[in-house]
């Protein structure tokens, strides 16, 4: 009887595409819904936008390929004529063109030549407000104007008595020149500089192709005005490019020959250098650098010698002192070639053979052992006294040769000192003569760019050439009403889907018995369909009319209730007990559950009573009396038209139900279990401060009631967790508000068949 999906094996990982097209079918409405409403705001949007006008005329450039070498395509990775004309195209964008083309056409920042065909959208207007408003909130201080920049923050007439006082020098003439150049500019920008800015939201200019072709487009709100804002473009940018050229040329002609002039002074200043210093280090030559060299190797290889004899005898001084603790003076006779000590052993040794014979024969104590001895003492001594002749030998060497090695080191140092000074006496004079090549190489190159760069002033023509005139347009270039819809059609597909996702996967509640089991690990012995506002009251009330038919949903929540009904009997032992409906939380339904299930119940001839444990108000509802052999009911107790009884917890009491103790509640359900078959109970929810603990003690079954789709899973855990905790058994669940309709969206296919209709 437990509600068993029918693809009861495990699924696999991933999303399969029948997840995919389950998704849909439940958020199709709020997809189209959103995708609808992004279609139609981008129509209000073009209705209220004005047509738009684009003409466009073309200029090439003329020979491009003398402004660059060849090989610049393989330095920069750029082609060539990439390179050139996004030089050109910058230059057409830039705000001193655009000033000069305002004056051409001899307009301002309110002529209707610059101005829009009306104003923006709603939505843009808006996204614009708030553009200003969070770009006003912040910048926190304004920035400094244009001709306050330009200008420098002087005038032409500042520190005019100082220059005065000092002359007027070739550089305050030409930073007085280049105070008027900038506030003439700096004028230029306050007067057509918002008229300029318009024109270049106006203008678009790009490549054509991939050659040195150049277009200038011109957007307006007429064809007339756009056709006339592209070819004035293009006629003025000739000039306009002939000029900078021009003026570009003359300033490097300028800054060539004080070059030049300023290369020249330092040429002869490093030629007098290289003279000077020669003749001041006379006799400086590689030869006698070389000698020197040689010189200082020689000695260096002698104090290598000395050092390794001083080293050769060192040892042997620490090896014969070793030898002297280890094995007394006559040790050292093997290892140091000393006529002497071999003697002095060879003695020894046939002295101690012969007073050991002289021990066996007369006794160690006898005269001749110890006259013996003495002529061992002896030669011991001798033997020690050329032991230390030796070592004083040896030390006279080393010291003799740290004499010898001060003495060359001190002439090494003298040879380094002078070595040092003829090399560095050297390296300044291979310096000064690197310098006199290089000013001499840089004379003669900048020499040639100035004579060069005068001949070009003298031959420079324009680097641009007009192509063709734009012509008046015959149609609008904008808005785009068929790209613009199929676009929004995309974002509002793309927006409901993303919307309908985040809802998707925000969610939380449980769908599904199979969802419920898997997170509670308990059955679902059935679920309820929504009551439509049906409560006990009504419910009992149809039932008081007699051959009133059941309406279709009470049939179906009729049959629901039956089905959990049978399940409760087939669990419980002997057929009949005491059965708590709870849930997690208030409004769960769990009041519908029991007493549908209650109502199930009394039609199969059992004896049922619903105790509500759940209401500490009395409930008004009308009393019946009991039928004959009823008098030993409890108090309370009231028939109902469905056919079982009712007990109202806090009316039977006559109390506050979180007052009731365990002892008189036992008592109570021990008489309801005496009289009925089954007593239903109906107690607070879990997670309240209420009764539950109290009741499911006395408990046969405890079925938790949770609304479909509306119960978050953390609350369904923490409820079961708790009942747990309680030491409930046989726990089971019902789903209670299903809308089968929407259910079915989340279950597998066939489902349909498996519920009443």
């Amino acid at each position: 009887m437990i509600e068993e999906p029918l693809d009861t094996a495990p699924r696999s990982g991933g999303i399969k595409f029948s997840d995919a097209v389950m998704f849909l079918w439940r958020r199709w409405k709020l997809i189209a819904l959103i995708f609808l409403g992004v279609v139609v705001l981008n129509l209000l949007m073009l209705l209220q936008t004005a047509p738009r006008y684009t003409a466009t005329s073309e200029m090439t450039l003329i020979d491009p390929r003398q402004q660059s070498s060849p090989i610049a395509d393989l330095l920069t990775g750029v082609p060539l004529s990439r390179q050139v004309v996004e030089q050109e195209i910058t230059t057409i964008r830039s705000k001193a063109f655009m000033i000069e083309v305002v004056k051409r056409l001899g307009v301002d920042e309110t002529s209707p030549l610059l101005q829009g065909g009306g104003p923006p959208p709603l939505p843009m207007r808006m996204v614009s407000g708030m553009k200003r408003f969070v770009s006003g909130a912040l910048q926190r201080s304004p920035p400094p104007s244009e001709e306050s920049v330009l200008s420098g923050g002087t005038t032409p007439g500042e520190g005019g008595e100082s220059e005065a006082a000092e002359g007027q020098s070739d550089g305050q003439i030409k930073e007085a020149d280049d105070n008027v150049t900038l506030s003439v500019l700096a004028a230029d920008l306050h007067k057509y500089g918002p008229a300029a800015d318009l024109l270049s939201s106006r203008l678009m200019v790009n490549q054509l192709g991939n050659g040195y072709v150049v277009g200038v487009s011109a957007e307006a709100a007429t064809p007339e005005y756009a056709a006339l804002i592209a070819n004035v473009a293009a006629a003025e940018y000739t000039r306009f490019s002939l000029r900078i050229r021009s003026e570009a040329i003359e300033e490097q002609v300028q800054l060539l020959s004080g070059r030049v002039e300023e290369l020249g002074q330092n040429l002869e200043e490093a030629e007098t250098a290289v003279v000077d210093f020669q003749s001041s280090a006379a006799g400086l030559s590689a030869a006698s650098v070389d000698r020197t060299e040689g010189r200082m190797a020689e000695l260096g290889r002698s104090l290598m010698a000395v050092r390794a004899e001083i080293a050769n005898a060192t040892a042997r001084v620490g090896k014969l002192r070793e030898l002297v603790e280890a094995e007394g003076p006559l040790g050292a006779a093997e290892v140091f070639d000393s006529e002497i000590l071999r003697g002095l052993r060879a003695r020894l040794s046939d002295y101690r053979i012969e007073r050991s014979r002289l021990q066996e024969q007369f006794g160690p104590d006898a005269s001749q052992v110890a006259a013996l001895n003495a002529v061992i003492a002896r030669v011991e001594q001798e033997a020690a006294l050329e032991t230390d002749r030796i070592a004083a030998e040896l030390e006279t060497q080393i010291s003799i040769g740290e004499s010898v090695v001060d003495s060359i080191e001190e002439s090494i140092a003298a040879l380094d000192a002078d070595a040092s000074a003829r090399s560095r006496s050297m390296v300044e004079l291979a310096k000064l003569r690197r310098i006199a090549d290089a000013n001499r190489i840089a004379y003669e190159e900048f020499l040639k760019v100035a004579t060069e760069s005068a001949q070009l002033k003298a031959l420079q023509q324009p680097s641009v050439r007009l192509l063709s005139y734009a012509e008046v347009p015959s149609a609008p270039s904008s808005p785009r009403t068929l790209m613009r819809t199929a676009a929004s059609g995309v974002a509002g597909l793309l927006i409901g889907l993303g919307v309908a996702l985040f809802m998707e996967l925000t969610d939380n509640s449980v769908k599904t018995a199979r969802d419920m089991r898997k997170l509670t690990g308990l059955p679902v012995i059935g679920s309820f369909s929504k009551t439509g506002g049906l409560s006990r009251k009504s419910f009992e009330a149809g039932r008081a009319t007699s051959g009133k038919p059941l309406s279709r949903k009470e049939k179906v929540l009729v049959q629901e209730g039956q089905k959990v009904a049978l399940f409760l009997s087939s669990v419980v032992d002997a057929g009949k007990g005491t059965v708590l409906f709870t849930s997690a939380v208030p409004g769960e339904g769990k009041s519908g559950a029991a007493m549908l299930v209650a109502h199930a119940l009394a039609s199969s001839d059992h004896s049922v009573i619903l105790v509500d444990a759940a209401q500490n108000a009395p409930l008004q509802r009308p009393a019946k009396p009991a039928a004959e052999g009823e008098t030993g009911a409890p108090s309370g107790v009231t028939r109902t038209t469905a056919g079982y009884d009712f007990l109202s917890l806090a009316d039977a009491a006559d109390t506050d139900i979180g007052h009731l103790s365990e002892r008189w509640t036992g008592q109570l359900l021990k008489k309801l279990e005496e009289r009925y078959d089954w007593v239903i109970i109906e107690t607070t929810p879990v997670l309240t401060l209420g009764n539950v603990s109290s009741f499911q003690r006395h408990s046969d079954a405890v079925v938790v009631a949770t609304q479909w789709n509306a119960t978050a899973r953390q609350t369904v855990e923490a409820c079961i967790q708790e009942l747990v905790d309680m030491q409930a058994q046989r726990m089971f669940v019902v789903m209670t508000q299903v809308d089968r309709n929407r259910q079915r969206k989340y279950e597998y296919r066939g489902f349909k068949k498996t519920v009443a209709a």
